[in-house]
């Protein structure tokens, strides 16, 4: 019998082969684009990193690909989005609706891009006009058109697109788009003056997993690749996970290979190491970063304070600060994901060996708070 291989996959930006708890919101997603009801004609998926947004962007994205009556996009955040937007338009689109998109006046298509046959001076306004062209097109050919935009944040970019595309909305036409990005990315860009529009879009928050799901995710994973696992193990797997999805993803992975035919406590013990590593180097470092100084001096007191839930009037304390400004910042890092309530004035982080992560970069960085 042939040797099952790794079914766990910490890579970002993939659909891994166990992919928990996501598949009914990808159905219902997919569902309500389909009949052209519901709330996620424009939608924002939003979490921390390593939640999996862009794993459940792909998931959608792959499933109403593989349909004929579906273009779909995936643009980067680049300065030429809508151009891209058109040229990709067309090099998706199917024989005869390409052939359609030929007959448009004033423009000349090829693989390799498209040519404005006129000299213009306002090309922004030109290309509002040529999508608008085009979409008329794949409303003749019954198209629907999904804009999926990964890691999305406030560019001057992306607010000509996104004004563009309202109005091919208000026009009836069967467009949608689709956006991840970071809460604090996303809040931006719903509030642009301009966007106020993305304020009524349908919002898919990404947040823990569900411990239940995770254990019984682990069990049929070690159990179909002949590995035995008892309830000891699958609770202290299940348990430093934190329900972070990464977290899910890379214990598992490594787990997975430091067990032969049983997974033992050694080999979860063995696994903590790189486990660590992973979670340091390839998400929180990058989750930190993104705070704000101040936030980040907050997370430095939780990690200071002996207790693992720390009460917010020691933090007050210690940042010499009133209530009022204390909790701003308390709902800014719940909002961010990083910290959870834990129960009245009281807080904790919400990822597995965050209060290790922070100690050992303070020290190793030298970070003076």
């Amino acid at each position: 019998m042939s040797e099952i291989t790794n079914p766990f996959d910490p890579n970002f930006g993939k659909v891994p082969k166990i992919y928990l708890e996501r598949q009914k919101i990808v159905e219902d997603i997919v569902i309500s684009l389909e009949s052209g009801t519901g709330p996620y004609q424009t939608s924002m998926i939003y979490g921390m990193r390593g939640v999996g947004k862009t794993s459940l962007l792909a998931d959608i994205t792959s499933t109403l690909g593989q349909k004929d009556n579906w273009i779909v996009i995936y643009l980067a955040m680049t300065n030429d989005l809508l151009a891209t937007l058109i040229q990709s338009i067309y090099q998706e689109a199917a024989n005869p609706v390409k052939k359609a998109l030929n007959k448009i006046d004033g423009v000349k298509f090829s693989a390799f891009g498209f040519e404005l046959e006129v000299h213009i001076s306002n090309p922004q306004s030109t290309y509002q006009v040529l999508l608008e062209e085009m979409l008329k097109v794949l409303k003749k050919h019954h198209q629907s058109l999904l804009i999926a935009i990964d890691e999305v944040k406030e560019t001057p970019e992306i607010v000509n697109l996104a004004s563009i595309y309202q109005i091919m909305v208000l026009k009836k036409y069967s467009i949608n788009m689709m956006m991840t990005g970071l809460p604090k990315n996303v809040s931006e860009l719903q509030n642009n003056d301009v966007l106020t529009f993305l304020l009524r879009s349908g919002r898919v928050p990404l947040g823990p997993l569900d411990l239940f799901d995770i254990k019984y995710r682990y069990q049929k994973a070690f159990e179909r690749g002949n590995k035995e696992i008892n309830n000891t193990a699958l609770m202290k797997m299940t348990k430093l996970t934190r329900g972070y999805a990464y977290a899910f993803q890379d214990l598992g992975y490594h787990v997975w290979q430091h067990s032969t035919d049983q997974v033992t406590d050694e080999s979860i013990e063995n696994s903590i190491s790189s486990f660590k590593n992973d979670l340091f180097r390839n998400a929180y470092i990058k989750i930190i970063s993104e705070l704000s100084p101040v936030d980040r001096k907050f997370l430095f007191i939780m990690a200071h304070n002996d207790k693992n839930v720390v009460n917010i009037s020691d933090i007050r304390k210690q940042m010499g600060k009133n209530s009022n400004y204390i909790s701003q910042y308390r709902q800014r890092l719940m909002d961010s994901q990083v910290i959870i309530d834990a129960g009245y004035g009281k807080v904790a982080f919400s990822l597995p060996f965050m209060k290790d992560f922070l100690l050992e970069a303070e020290e190793l960085y030298e970070i003076d708070n």
